[in-house]
């Protein structure tokens, strides 16, 4: 396990970093509250990071900091070395509602393929692009049939496609399989290690699932309650490629998922 009170080196490697990020809510009124106090940690090129925490400790908050939708009250991000001071071209976001982010009138490759048209991608491109990213979710069959035709985990594989089709090296994808069945969230998470290790994009995965951070993840990054803080680091050294059974029954995985679990539960009684 590695501690992180550390700051920020934003070297070649770095492709996002947060250096002592706060965020206030209502400042300086009654209803006043600090979500985010201090967080420092950053993310390597093509690394898998997932960011787990008690309820309510401000998940979605650092998320929105981190990808340009929310300025932060202080602090900085950077991507790539430069400060991120709105949502950069060079990163993707995926929702947990994807009921939200599809266009029901729309077909699954029209879906894929709708923030590409104002990007200057000629019509042959961005067909392929489609092509390839209903390929790697295993939606090849389904391009013409639309989001309410399929199954809410086909529908998830569609927002993922279309984030693949961007092409982003930076993915940020927030709690996107906490609307779906059990059977169904296994093999999303399979498919997108599928894809990552296929892609290598760097991605930052928010999940309040303590397995699913362990399973997918190269370093879990564990938060304490709001205000919240980085409480530990810890790295997921288990062999590549993982499997939903074999994986979850090492001793390293239990190890792990134990650890893990054991920071959420003690959280609260930590000081900030």
């Amino acid at each position: 396990m590695m501690e992180t009170e550390m700051s920020i080196d934003a070297g070649t490697s770095v492709s996002l970093a947060a250096n002592e990020l706060n965020h206030t809510y209502g400042a300086g009124t009654p209803e006043e509250h600090r979500a985010l106090g201090g967080i420092t940690f950053s993310i390597n090129k093509g690394e898998f990071v997932a960011i787990v925490g008690p309820s309510g400790c401000g998940k979605t908050t650092l998320l929105r900091c981190l990808s340009g939708l929310m300025a932060p009250t202080s602090g900085e991000v950077t991507l790539a070395g430069e400060a991120v001071t709105s949502v950069p071209k060079d990163l993707t976001l995926v929702f947990q509602d994807y009921r939200r982010s599809l266009y029901p009138w729309l077909r699954v490759d029209a879906n894929v393929e709708f923030p590409l048209k104002n990007s200057g991608i000629d019509k042959a491109e961005r067909t392929e692009r489609v092509r390839q990213a209903l390929d790697d979710v295993g939606l090849t069959g389904h391009a013409s049939k639309y989001p309410g035709q399929l199954s809410g985990g086909m529908q998830q594989r569609v927002s993922i496609a279309r984030a693949l089709a961007y092409r982003p090296n930076l993915l940020l994808m927030d709690e996107p399989f906490a609307s779906v069945d059990a059977q169904t969230r296994a093999s999303l998470e399979d498919v997108l290690l599928e894809v990552w290790e296929r892609r290598k994009k760097t991605v930052l995965f928010v999940t309040h699932d303590i397995d699913e951070s362990v399973y997918l993840a190269d370093r879990v990054v564990v938060l304490s309650n709001a205000p919240s803080h980085v409480m530990a680091e810890i790295e997921v050294d288990i062999p590549r490629p993982r499997d939903q059974i074999e994986t979850k029954a090492t001793p390293e995985f239990v190890e792990l998922r134990a650890e893990v679990a054991r920071l959420i539960r003690d959280a609260g009684t930590r000081e900030t």
